[in-house]
């Protein structure tokens, strides 16, 4: 006679990232985490820092993430924005290095024009995995502001 299990069975929550170009399974792990802490909020932003990130000596430059949950309940991936630090004549000035903006379907790289964020998809998938083998180094402390619905 088999004995039936009285364990509750944990349900996973389905969820769903989208964004213009293909996402790297690591990254999407990385993303769901924080929104999953958040489960009622319209927008989530996500600023990743390397407290040993100067302009003199350069090292993990920061990065900002915007998620926002559209009426599906899917989650939309804004933009991804890396910023570093330029020389200008009064001095070093943050600005970006790299900007994946999903939401207006162009991308940037510093000293580059704008182009359809089609161009990107190699760049990004690069991006990704180098982010996420970062964030597994502890590299980054990261700050979360939530917007709610």
């Amino acid at each position: 006679m088999k004995l039936k299990s009285t364990r509750l069975k944990r349900k996973v929550p389905h969820l769903t990232i989208t964004c213009d170009l293909p996402i790297f399974k690591p990254f999407i792990t990385l993303l769901a985490n924080v929104i999953e802490l958040h489960p009622k909020v319209f927008s989530i932003t996500l600023n990743y820092n390397n407290t040993d990130y100067t302009a003199k000596s350069g090292g993990y430059r920061p990065v900002e993430i915007r998620l926002e949950r559209k009426q599906d309940n899917r989650w939309h991936i804004c933009y991804v924005t890396e910023f570093t630090y330029i020389a200008t004549p009064f001095g070093h000035e943050s600005t970006y290095a790299i900007d994946f903006d999903f939401s207006r379907g162009i991308g940037y790289q510093l000293g580059m024009t704008s182009e359809p964020i089609a161009a990107y998809g190699p760049l990004f998938s690069l991006w990704q995995r180098n982010f996420c083998r970062y964030h597994s180094y502890d590299t980054y402390q990261c700050k979360i502001s939530i917007e709610e619905a």
